[in-house]
Order: structure tokens, then sequence, then C-alpha cells
């Protein structure tokens, strides 16, 4: 084929979105990073990730390096570099206005007979490749487009290589270290030869125990570092005066915990990025060892991306910023300059905070304290002392109790006005922060004081006091300082306690909805409904009312407590709360106003980590356990959103900062900061524990400014954080937003289902081997071209199939191995006022789950086909192929959320891989449903039990009395064929209403494409007939059929393949059928496994996702 006439191909079938592996990394400036993103080559600002340039430079290839041109770039606007990636080699130019502005120049591509491991320009002009078998040739410009060889030297070692560096910029001082398969590493001067004209190796460098994936040398050519399939880095020292003794005990450093890909040298640290999807800083003890460091010892771990492998890595000129780039397609930036700062170890970077000497000398310790804002603590003394202090150790005396000597249970408010005390014997002290009003000291229990809440009210004069005695009821306190002359107290409520002990330790007063929200040390989420919080003067003088809990959801952390109740947004229909707990986890939770007072049944699942025995208790209304999803009372239902395990230590609180979810926890001896909503850890200091008062405050999702305080052996501790001018500069730490992070393997376009309006914004899904279900937004003017709106973690091991039905709700079912199928109700609306780029509101609820039928842990479901078999009553028919042979239909209600088993069989004898189905009007009766399924036995089968389906639905109260058994059974396929020799990989069908027939397209292991048309002669009886033979195009691609679907009103098909090729066929009908070829394209996507297709802004958007995802656009009636 001409490079014309495939050019013309590949711009027909037009690339859209692509978010695939990010291959290389490298600065232009400190302000502007490259990037090569599969294909394509990127040009970023740092500082604002704004994409200033984007090219297809290198089609059909990765970028695997950008090389600078480092003798012609003296103009600091207008650079040169190659870049390379397989066999084929490019020269391009860049250009960076002072505006921001960025060209790229594309000049001529090179292709070579060997896979490229690394090139080197020298001071000549010329350029050196190294190869794969361990070669080097060098070249020499004839003209701007023609090169010419002038020299080739084969090493003396022959073997195929995984890893090469250059080092040198003449051909006289030009080193090669090789990586091999051998687990050696081999450094060899070009310009040494033995007799033979091959290059002798000089250092012969063993010790690793896995083949070696990266080799670089130290920028002054002295060391050597290596990393390997054995997970370590070794950093080999390359003197010759001591070279035996030294590679003997090179510097051996382990950490990562899976295969290392590189490892740079940045002053006396090392950076390395791994298959662990971490990057990790070192400190290179070869060159500075300090008192008290430690071989091997990580000084940071950034855990940005998702899913497996950092990929690529790139160090700022000024070493003030890392980027990675990853398998999840994601680009982060790390500050390499607060790496100490976000690591606390030892006391020389935390502040000892010593109280003032007393008159008479008398020692004095802290009793408690609170963390009013980031540079005040508000302490209660040994002595009764209640003082102000910050930074600097200036202490103010607020009051002075002697009562408080032994005992001080201290809160405050969220804004920092307002400390409560607790006394031993019962009595609460109010004291203001800054002065406003008198102390109030006033006996509110009879025991001691266990605990204090502060919760703030719309009007700044208003803070309601939750108080707790020991052994007592749990009062909810009005305090009204409008007056500062005259403050007044009330006690408004008595908090009944719920059915089984409850010890309170965090809650969270929702004013608008008059909800509290309490969590408990024994694990139990419990809900009261206040009458009102904003009382009349008529009700103030009312007695104390006696409130019972609303609901109570027990064990939500399994046996441990909840640390934290975090609000995100509420109003008066809806309040979105988030919980943490000492399990490790945190977990999602959605109150909304129940309207329509039905009982709706609860749906439990099966918690990861519950090592509990079954419980059998009698539910009552408004209480429930821990596996359960949804408590309803008259006026509230609870839904269970989303959980997710975050460490295996303590969670310990959640802030909500600029719409970034940060996680406060505990994990050994150590605090860290989370950050959930972008997935990295943004601090860790060394406190000794969780067990210990303690407190943190921050101003920004970056820690810009923080404050972290604790008590160790009685004496206050802070850690002030100001990096305001340290962190290097960038505005956001992601460049560009990440996608999957492992293989995907279900990808479907949700338009068609959700709405009929055209102008609604394109909306897909994805899931895959990383069991995280993700929604996106098609949005043409953002950097990536999409943006994600949620991402649901609730399978246990990889998804295979989506599919979407539209009954009283929007459903979308997924399935995956270990026999899991999910139901989920989808709710998505548009914002008011919708402008370009803004996102969608979209909420994926967790609905039901299907039961487990067979009794092997790893069958899987391989793919599900959704019908709704009668919307109105919300019944759809679900049929599942599952990998022990078997296709089962399951009935799934809606209004009862339940999954019944209608029919079942096991014809194939083979794993089942596909199933799709149609549905055949009768205009004179029921419609007709056919399924078809396909296995790995090479046959497609067609199935028609229509008349049980619809007698089955008739009895729906009757299926789900026991819903595993089994009401019909698949016996006999209405009709079956052999269309490949192996697996059915893909399987499309289409019926054509107007010749009442059906065309049938399958792909398979063996690389054929084979379209089949059969007649229904009856729309009555099961009648088919095949319409002539089977149309095969046995070589349709060079490797297996992954994906196909139908476009264009049916007469046309795409397919895909693990070839990565996409390719458009014509569908003949007319006289039997044929399939003719007419567009193809190369996919960028490596392993394409899985394609869907919609019809949406008068194109053809085609999906096609394996490791990563890539669309194209395709004009409407293109086989014309």
């Amino acid at each position: 084929m001409s490079q014309s006439i495939l050019t013309h191909h590949e711009s027909f079938l037009k690339k859209d979105i692509f978010a695939g592996i990010v291959t290389s990394l490298l600065f232009f400036n400190e302000t502007i990073l490259l990037v090569g993103h599969g294909p394509l080559l990127k040009i970023y600002n740092v500082h604002t990730g704004q994409l200033l340039a984007c090219d297809n430079a290198l089609p059909s290839n990765r970028i695997h390096r950008i090389v600078p041109v480092d003798k012609k770039n003296t103009d600091p606007f207008k650079k040169y570099y190659s870049i390379y990636g397989s066999k084929t080699m490019r020269l391009i130019n860049i250009t960076v206005t002072s505006d921001n502005e960025a060209s790229i120049s594309l000049g001529h591509a090179y292709q070579f007979s060997d896979w490229i491991m690394d090139m080197c320009w020298l001071d000549s002009d010329e350029f050196a490749l190294a190869f794969a078998h361990n070669q080097v040739e060098i070249y020499s410009f004839i003209n701007d487009i023609h090169i010419e060889r002038i020299d080739h030297i084969q090493c003396q070692v022959r073997c195929i290589l995984y890893s090469a560096r250059f080092y040198g910029n003449t051909k006289e001082n030009l080193l090669l270290a090789s990586g091999t398969v051998f687990n050696e590493v081999h450094v060899w001067k070009i310009m040494n030869r033995n007799q033979d004209g091959d290059g002798i190796v000089s250092h012969q460098l063993k010790g690793h125990e896995g083949v070696i994936f990266g080799v670089r040398f130290s920028p002054d050519g002295q060391m050597l570092a290596s990393v390997s399939d054995d997970r370590t880095i070794r950093i080999w020292p390359l003197k010759e005066e001591d070279e035996e003794e030294q590679q003997k005990n090179p510097l051996v450093i382990f950490g990562h915990t899976a295969r290392v890909w590189d490892c740079q040298f940045v002053d006396q640290y090392l950076i390395s990025i791994s298959e662990d999807a971490t990057c990790r800083v070192w400190k290179n003890t070869l060159i500075s060892k300090g008192e008290g460091d430690e071989e091997g010892d990580c000084l940071a771990c950034w855990e940005g991306h998702i899913g497996k492998n950092v990929w690529s890595c790139a160090i700022s000129p000024e070493h003030k910023i890392v980027a990675t780039g990853g398998q999840d397609a994601g680009i982060r930036l790390w500050s390499f300059i607060s790496i100490k700062n976000n690591n606390i170890e030892s006391e020389d970077d935390l502040t000892a905070m010593d109280l003032p000497v007393t008159n008479n000398n008398k020692p004095e310790t802290f009793r408690n304290f609170c963390l009013t804002d980031t540079n005040t603590v508000v302490a209660c003394s040994s002595e009764g002392r209640i003082l102000k202090g910050n930074e600097k150790a200036e202490w103010i005396v607020l009051h002075n109790d002697s009562s408080f000597k032994k005992y001080a249970m201290m809160s405050h408010s969220p804004c920092g006005r307002l400390v409560v005390i607790g006394s031993i014997d019962g009595h609460l002290l109010i004291v203001s922060t800054e002065s406003i009003f008198e102390p109030i000291k006033l006996k509110v229990h009879k025991t001691k004081i266990f605990e204090t809440f502060i919760e703030t009210s719309k009007d700044p004069n208003i803070f309601y006091i939750i108080s707790i005695g020991f052994g007592e009821s749990i009062l909810l306190n009005k305090l009204d300082i409008s007056n500062p002359l005259s403050p007044t107290f009330k006690t408004l409520y008595k908090l009944g306690e719920p059915t089984e002990r409850t010890t309170l330790l965090s809650l969270k007063l929702v004013e608008e909805t008059n909800l509290l929200i309490c969590g408990s040390r024994e694990g139990a989420l419990v809900i009261y409904e206040l009458p009102s919080l904003i009382a009349s003067e008529e009700q103030e003088e009312k007695k104390i009312l006696d409130i019972t809990p609303l609901m109570q959801l027990r064990r939500s952390h399994g046996r441990q407590a909840i640390s934290c109740v975090t609000l995100k947004n509420q109003n008066n229909h809806e309040v979105i709360f988030w919980t943490t707990g000492r399990d490790g986890c945190y977990i999602q939770y959605r109150l909304v106003r129940n309207n329509n007072n039905i009982n709706i049944p609860k749906i439990t699942e099966e918690e990861e980590d519950d090592e509990e025995e079954e419980e059998q208790h009698v539910m009552k209304s408004g209480i429930a356990s821990q596996g359960d999803t949804m408590i309803e009372t008259s006026g509230w239902i609870l839904e269970k959103v989303y959980r997710n395990k975050v460490t295996k230590g303590w969670l310990e609180g959640a802030l909500w900062i600029d719409d970034e979810l940060l996680l406060l926890g505990f994990y050994r001896k150590r605090f860290f900061v989370y950050n959930e909503t972008k997935t990295f850890e943004l601090v860790s200091i060394a406190c000794g524990g969780a067990h210990r008062r303690w407190q943190f405050k921050a101003t920004d999702t970056k820690l810009n400014l923080a404050t972290f305080t604790f008590v160790r052996k009685e004496q206050l501790y802070a850690y002030f954080r100001n990096e305001s001018s340290t962190h290097g500069g960038f505005n956001s730490t992601v460049i560009q937003d990440n996608f999957h992070g492992r293989d995907v393997r279900a990808i479907r376009y949700l338009n068609s289902t959700i709405t009929n309006d055209p102008s609604f914004p394109l909306v897909f899904a994805s899931a895959g081997e990383d069991t995280v279900l993700k929604f996106h937004q098609y949005i043409p003017s953002f950097n990536t071209k999409f943006a994600t709106l949620s991402s649901v973690r609730k399978h246990k091991s990889v998804i295979k199939s989506i599919d979407t039905s539209q009954g009283i709700d929007t459903l979308l079912f997924t399935s995956g191995a270990r026999e899991e199928l999910w139901c989920w109700k989808l709710e998505v609306t548009m914002p008011t006022h919708m402008k370009e780029g803004d996102l969608l509101d979209l909420n994926c609820l967790e609905w039901a789950v299907c039961p487990t039928v067979s009794q092997v842990i790893e069958t899987r479901i391989m793919d599900i086909t959704v019908y709704a078999i009668d919307p109105t009553r919300g019944l759809h028919l679900v049929g599942a192929g599952y990998s022990d042979s078997t296709v089962r239909i399951w009935l799934f209600n809606e209004k009862s959320r339940q999954f019944s088993l209608v029919a079942d069989g096991s014809w194939h004898r083979r794993c089942l891989l596909q199933m799709d189905h149609v549905v055949i009007p009768n205009e004179q009766g029921k419609d007709r449903i056919l399924f078809f399924t396909g296995a790995t036995d090479g046959r497609v089968a067609i199935w028609d039990i229509s008349q049980q389906l619809h007698e089955c639905i008739e009895d729906v109260a009757g299926l789900e009395a026991d819903p595993t058994l089994t009401a019909a059974k698949f016996d006999e396929p209405l009709y079956h064929y052999q269309p490949h020799q192996s697996g059915v990989n893909c399987l499309q069908v289409a019926y054509n209403h107007d010749d009442k027939s059906l065309i049938i397209v399958t792909g398979g292991e063996d690389n054929a494409l084979v379209a089949a048309k059969f007649n229904i002669t009856s729309l009555e009886e099961s009648n088919i007939v095949p319409c002539g033979n089977p149309y095969s195009i046995l070589d349709a691609h060079a490797s297996s059929v992954t994906g196909t679907c139908f476009i264009n009103n049916n007469k046309a098909i795409l397919s895909t393949s693990t070839d990565q090729r996409l390719n458009l066929w014509k569908i003949n009908d007319d006289e039997g059928i044929r399939l003719d070829w007419i567009h193809g394209s190369f996919v960028d996507v490596p392993d394409p496994s899985t394609m869907d297709t919609i019809e949406y802004g008068g194109v053809t958007h085609a999906a096609i996702a394996g490791i990563g995802f890539e669309s194209f656009k395709i004009p409407l009636n293109n086989s014309q």
C-alpha cells in the first residue's frame, strides 16, 4: 500500500482521544516539559498545566526517548531534538516564545534495521545509535534528508540487550553501558577493539539476579546505576584504580516492591521509577554519607500513579521539579526541593513548645491542648492555667482554675474563637480565645466530662456544644454570644443512647437539616434528627427534650472506631458525608429525603476485612449492621455510596479543602496526610504513633501553610510548615489526568441509555483489571479531551463486561471474575446554564449484587447482555456467559432489587466468551427474544426460549422465593454453526426489520472475521434459515480479532485486533453476505481488547481500549 493511500485512510478514521502510556519526558527549561505520549509529542507549561502544543511526531510507534542536540541548542527559545521509538528516529525542532506560544517542526524520519536502544549526538555533527544486538553504528549527514553510515561496531559479547546508555560526546571517548538478558552490565569503549574489530568490554558488572531494564552513567561518568528484574538498584563505581574491589561491593538498594525501570543521578540523590507505580528518592551514600545515614534509606516515596508502572521520569534543569509519567496516562509533578520537609524524621525539624515559667518556679506540664489555627495553641497546664501561645513561644494567660489541674477535656470550635474545657467533676469552662467575653463555668454533668464537641452555626455568634458525661446521657447545648457582656447557655436536648453500648468519638451537626451524625468507638454510625435548632423564645423556656436515634448502622468500620465524620456539602434534600475509621478505611454516605415511604430491602455485601461470624438478629426500622448498604426510616434514607481502604494503620481524620479530600492517619510510628483525590502522600512525620493527643490544621491542599502538634512524654511538639516558596512553582501536581492503571477490558458509551437529548455531553464508562469502574465525559477543549466524573471500586477482581438498561431508573450492570455481577443505579444531571468545560453531576449507586451459583470460586462471568423485558415494572433480563460453559439468564427486579435465576444450560461444554441478544417485534403477540453465545470451541449458538421467559415474568414472586433455582433450561439451540477454529472473541448481531433477517459478525482467535446472514421465516415460530454459507476472511487481521461493532445503520462494521489495526468493512447483503475492506488505521493502544461505538454530533465515535484508550471519529455514510 502506498504512503499516500495509507495517509488518506488514517485521516478518514480520524484519531481523537488518546490515553496511553507516557513513555518519555524531558524538560525544555525550568518551565516547559516535553512529553512523549505514545506517538504524540506534547509541550506543557508545568507552572500553569497548560498544553502548549501537540503533534503526532512518531506515527505507529511510541516515543521511547527525547534526545537534545546540545551542540545546536544555543538559543533558549529554539532547540533541536531527536526522538526515537522501535526502529524509527526523527529529527525535530521546538520553539517556545516568552509568551508561552510553542510550535513543533517535524524533520525527516529514518528507518533502521534493528531496535534502537539509545542515541547520542557527537560534537562532529554525527550521531551514534546503540541497537538491541549489542552493536553501535555511527552516522553522518549528507544533506538535510540523507544520512550515511560511517562506522559499525559489534561488541565482543554477542547478546540481546534490554537497555543501553551512552556516555561521552566524541567517538574517541564514547562509552556504552549494555544491560543484557544474562543479568549483566557490560561497559565498553566504542573505539577500543580487538583483532576481530569487536568492541572490548572493560567492565563486566555481575550481581543482578534478573535482566537489566535500565542503565545510566553519573554526570561525571565515575558511577553507573543499573536496575533490574530482581527489584534492586545497584550503583557501581567505575574508577580504574580499585575497580575489582569496588565492583565486588556496589551500593545495593532494595525498596521497590516490583521491577525497577530506571534510576537517575541527581546531585547526592538517586531517583528511581518502578512497576510498583512509585517514584522513590534515595540518598547516594557513595557520594555523601552523613552521620546516621544508612545505605538504602528511602527519603521519599511518591505514589500518585494508579495501577502499575511509572514508565518515565525527568528532572528540571535547576533540580527543583521531578516529573513522572505512568501507564495510567497521567503526568505528575513533585517538588524535589521539599523532600526533607515532606519526610520529617527527627526532633530537629520540630518545635518544642515550652510553657512559661510560673512565679513559684514550680514544674508545669501540658495537661491538654487545642490547635485553634496554624499558628495558635491553647493549652491547659498541670497547674490549671489556660494559656494561648504561638510558634515563637509567646504565651498569654487566658484563665486560671485549679479544678483543671488533674483533668481537662478540651475541644475548640472550627473557627478557633471558642475553647471548651470539661472537668472531672462535670463542669464546663467556656473560654473565648479572643477574650470577647469573660470565661464561663457551668455545672452541666454529675460525673466527669468524657468528651466535648463544638459545632458552628450560620450565625457566627451561635455555637452548639455537645457534652458527654461518664455514664450519663449526651447533652446538646446552645451558646449565644451575641451580647458579649451576657452570653446565654441553654441545654436543648438530651440524646438517648442507641440499642447497644455506644461511646461517641466523633460527630458532625448538619444545621440545614437538623441532623446530628455521630461515630462511636464501637464502630457504630448513629444519626439523630433534632426537632429544631433555631428555637423561638417560647421553646427556649421549655424543658430539655429527649431525642432517640433516628437510625443506627452497627460496625460500619468493623470492630474499629469511627474516628471522624466529615461533610462536603448539604442541602434540604440530601447530605453527603464521609467517615474515617481505625480499620484504615473511609466510607462515603448519602442521606436523602424519603418521599415514598416504601420498604426497600437491604442489600448486603461481604466485606473483605470482616472476620466476624454471621449474626442472626431481628432488623428493626432504622437499625442495620456492617454489610448493609441502605437504611430507611420514615423521613430519611441512608445510602452507602463508596468504601476504600487506604492504609494498614488508622485513619483518624478527613478534611475537604478546595474540593479535594485529605485523609489524616497513623501508620506504625508516623502521622501522614494523604491526598485521596489525587492519590499521593503529602507529608509523613515521625511522632511515635497514634496513642497520643494530636491536632492538625491546613489552609490549602499543598500544605503550604500547615501545622501538626502532638504530645510526647508530656512535652508538646509542633511541626510548623510554610512551603509557599519551596513547592517548585507549579500550581497543580497533576499535569495530565490519569485513566486506568491496568489493562481495560470493558468500555461502553452511555448516552443512548441515559438520555435522548442530542445536546447532552458524551459520556462513557470503562473498567478492567484494576477492578475500578470509571465514568468519563468527552470534553474536546480539555488537554486530554475527557474528564473522569466518578470512580467506583467494588469488584474484587477484573471487570470483563459493561451493559446498560433503562427501566424505572437507569441501570448499569458489570460482570467479571469471581462470578461477580453487580447492578448500579446511574443518576446523571446537567448543571444549570451548562457551559463548555462544565462537568456533569454523576452518581453511581451500588444497587444490587447477583448471588453466586458455581461451586468454583475461580468461575468468571465473561460477558453479559441486558434487555428490559418490562420497563414499567422494572424487570430486566441479564444474559451471562460463564467460564464453566454455562449460560444463565437472570431476572433483575428493580422494585425488590433482587436477581432471580430464570434459565441455564451448558450446551457448549467449553468456556463461554461472548453473549448477545436481539428482540424481534411481533405486533400480533409477544416479542421474540433471541440469545446468541460464542465459546472457545469456535461455535456460535442461537437460542430461543421466549415463551418460557414471558411465562416466568408473570410470577416474579415465585422466582424470588428461591432465586437460585432455575425455572427453564437451555437444552438444544435453535441453530448453531462453527465460524472459527478456536475462541469466538467478539460477536455482534443485527436485526433487519425490513427483510426480517439477522446478520451475525464474529471475530476469532484464529485471526478471522466471519459474517453470516439468516432469514426469519416466521415471527411467531422458531424458524431461522441460513442465507448461504458464512463469509469468512481468514486473514482479516494479523492476530486474534478482539472487537467488532456495527455502524452506519448496520451497513458497515469495524474490527480491531491485537495487531493494533482498526479496519472498516462494508457489508454487502444483497445476495447472501460479503465483507469488503474500505479503510484501515493503526491503533496506538497495545493489546486492544474491547470496542464500542455511538453516533454523536454527526459522526460515529469508536472507542478502543486495552493498555490505555483511543477513540476515532468516523464520518457517517462512510461505506458509500
